[in-house]
């Protein structure tokens, strides 16, 4: 009986060290006839590395506010591809989809969702296919009018669409500015 547990626990690591990544190898003959062999490596990873949600609920207590932003990854990404030290690098990064809950005194005033495809006419198609919508924040409540912050942007670069919402409680509209910023 031990035997057969030492030789199953030795297969099983036998079998988990033996990890495969994805190699592809080219011989090329070089101008003075020696034979070169060529090694690509790639590796793929993804950001975040599975779908989440997170919640962010803000309550303004004197006004019976309460502000809910869910931030949901989506199965679509982005992918952005380069060489490093002669290994091909994949990274993905996961889109995001917005929901804006807005509620005063238990009575919702605002549900809605947002999606990067919604704000096209503020960014061209080639930028919002390599963008992913970054985040969404609430910034403050100026008298009846609250004030929320979104950001698409293309991953690790400071190429990006700011935008301000800005909801008037008391009219119930949501109305858009961009915000443009002239750092070149």
């Amino acid at each position: 009986m031990r035997n057969r547990i030492l030789i199953l626990t030795f297969a099983i690591l036998l079998f988990a060290c033996n990890s495969r990544t994805d190699k592809k190898s080219t011989t090329v003959n070089s101008a003075d006839s020696s034979t070169v062999s060529l090694t690509n490596k790639k590796s793929e990873r993804f950001f975040p590395e599975t779908k989440g949600t997170e919640k962010f609920d803000t309550l303004i207590v004197d006004r019976q506010i309460q502000i809910r932003i869910i931030k949901t990854d989506l199965d679509s990404y982005v992918t952005n591809e380069y060489d490093e030290e002669g290994f091909k690098q994949i990274d993905k990064y996961r889109d995001a989809e917005i929901a804006l809950t807005i509620k005063q005194h238990s009575q919702t005033l605002l549900d809605t969702v947002f999606r990067k495809e919604q704000f096209l006419k503020y960014g061209d198609k080639g930028f919002m296919d390599i963008a992913i919508f970054h985040n969404y924040w609430f910034n403050k409540l100026d008298k009846d009018r609250l004030e929320l912050f979104g950001v698409i942007s293309k991953p690790e670069t400071d190429w990006t669409i700011d935008f301000y919402h800005y909801f008037d409680l008391t009219t119930r509209k949501l109305t858009f500015k961009q915000e443009i910023n002239d750092e070149e």
